[in-house]
């Protein structure tokens, strides 16, 4: 059972963007694969910015994981937690699939561990494409409520 002030779960709001951004460079840091291609401070006024403009729920007292989605792709566009296997990520999943029929999300091709993830909570392999944004492979996997 997660204790209750890690389960806090709600909406966020703009001044939980320097905890969100935290969470995003420290994997960016512990992560090989990934490019470093913000700073701290450019990814906390890139979240500050995009929080308005999409349902974004956090996890945690203090913050320990957020997801956001963009309502015009169906498309969740992150999901981090800052501790694997503690329920973090399926709580936030199971947030969004309670509120939506449909989801869809990329996730970089070297990401074996959110695959199984996201394969274990429903999710089926649609697509791939040589270049996301990073300019990293991703794969394309999407849920269909049942």
């Amino acid at each position: 059972m997660i204790p209750n002030e890690i389960y806090t779960l709600r909406r966020a709001t703009i001044d939980d963007a320097s905890a969100y951004a935290l969470i995003v460079n420290d994997w960016i840091e512990k992560t090989v694969e990934m490019p470093h291609l913000s700073n701290k401070h450019k990814l906390t006024e890139m979240i500050r910015n995009a929080i308005p403009l999409r349902e974004v729920w956090v996890i945690g007292q203090p913050i320990n994981g957020y997801i956001p989605y963009n309502s015009d792709s169906s498309q969740i566009s992150a999901l981090y937690v800052n501790k694997k296997g503690e329920g973090h990520g399926r709580i936030l999943l199971d947030q969004m699939k309670s509120d939506h029929k449909y989801l869809q999300l990329w996730s970089h091709e070297f990401n074996n561990s959110a695959h199984k993830f996201y394969k274990r909570e429903g999710f089926k392999f649609k697509n791939r494409k040589d270049r996301g944004l990073d300019g990293i492979p991703e794969l394309q996997f999407e849920w269909i409520e049942k």
